[in-house]
């Protein structure tokens, strides 16, 4: 394997099994392997939101994990950083050596003190961070337009490409079994954290909207499962954390999957492509998103589900209701969403376009 055709992956929170960060994370790098890439990924083992180690403990533990990525760096033409404030030591000193550095752009600086506001106080510098590191970056990978757009503003530069969330169309399809309830059902899979819009959830199933006979299932953990096992409801069924060979079945089964994000302190203003998304269209379900930049977009264009106003849980009662009344309707949802899905949202196609821009990046040396 020939050193250019070696890239360090470095992701500072660490990505846990069950996690969209895990599936993306890992998804990214067994494609760019099937291109030819000679993968490391390097991470902080101390780090994660989902974690429960204190920031000095996080911040030594993302430090070493760039340490370690640094004292390697001779093996590597190429890093590829998972967007992050605190990857700025080693991004820096990576490009004064001279490697190619590119970025992947989840979010804005805004995110960390939504996830953490006990660190409010330390915004500047982390938005400093992030702009020094992306200012510097050969190229920067945002997963929507409107991220896009703000990374080319607060970096001062263009090279950036969207390149969003995707599914895995190998295990994410139409074929396959379905889950099977007593009644029929809407499903939620993902972290249960507060701008996935449990909450709304939770009321929409006691809105007099809401259908008789249909069922809210909720596959998940967070910082929210207290609220839902905390729920007295007959419409509810909490499955906890599911193994992800689990979940096809939940949404081939469902009326409809649920992609109700929020946006608390603006954190959605940039818009959001989350991985449920792909993976609800891929198996064939109609979905139920959010109004928001990206995700509503991608819904419109291809007729795949129904939109509606964040954190309204009238309107998603009222949009499960009319889903309910009219099946057929929800099925041809969901077989227009498998086909834009598997032929353009797999995750083969983000990696080739990341594979793309990396070739151009090392041509133009």
């Amino acid at each position: 394997m020939s050193r250019q055709k070696r890239l360090a992956y470095l992701a500072l929170e660490n990505p846990r099994p069950g996690q969209a960060a895990h599936t993306h994370v890992h998804a990214i790098i067994g494609e760019l392997r099937a291109l030819g890439w000679n993968v490391s990924l390097f991470t902080a083992a101390k780090s994660g939101a989902s974690g429960r180690a204190s920031f000095p403990v996080r911040l030594m533990s993302q430090l070493a994990a760039q340490a370690s990525l640094l004292m390697r760096a001779a093996r590597y033409r190429v890093v590829f950083v998972r967007g992050h404030c605190m990857a700025a030591p080693a991004a820096l000193i990576l490009r004064l050596l001279g490697k190619t550095v590119v970025h992947e752009i989840n979010g804005t600086t805004r995110d960390i003190v939504v996830t953490y506001p006990a660190l409010r106080r330390l915004y500047p510098v982390f938005a400093w961070l992030d702009r020094i590191q992306h200012k510097k970056a050969d190229h920067l990978f945002a997963v929507t337009e409107a991220l896009a757009r703000w990374a080319s503003d607060h970096a001062g530069h263009d090279r950036v490409s969207v390149v969003t969330n995707a599914a895995d169309t190998a295990l994410f399809n139409p074929q396959g079994p379905k889950a099977s309830f007593d009644h029929p059902y809407v499903v939620f899979v993902g972290g249960l954290v507060r701008w996935h819009g449990i909450q709304t959830m939770l009321a929409a199933i006691d809105h007099p909207s809401w259908p008789d006979g249909v069922r809210l299932v909720i596959a998940g953990d967070g910082v929210e499962a207290p609220a839902v096992k905390a729920a007295r409801s007959d419409r509810l069924t909490y499955l906890g954390r599911q193994e992800q060979d689990a979940i096809p079945p939940l949404y081939r089964g469902a009326l409809a999957s649920l992609v109700t994000i929020e946006n608390p302190e603006g954190r959605s203003d940039y818009g959001v492509m989350p991985l449920k998304l792909f993976e609800s269209m891929a198996c064939g379900v109609a979905v139920i998103a959010s109004d928001l930049k990206g995700q509503a977009e991608l819904v419109r264009s291809t007729d795949c589900g129904l939109v509606i106003p964040p954190q309204d849980p009238a309107a998603l009662a009222e949009t499960v209701a009319r889903l309910a009344a009219d099946p057929s309707a929800a099925a041809a949802m969901g077989e227009r969403g498998a086909t834009e899905a598997l032929a353009y949202h797999s995750w083969a196609a983000r990696a080739a376009a990341i594979d793309s821009v990396l070739a151009q990046i090392e041509g133009g040396r």
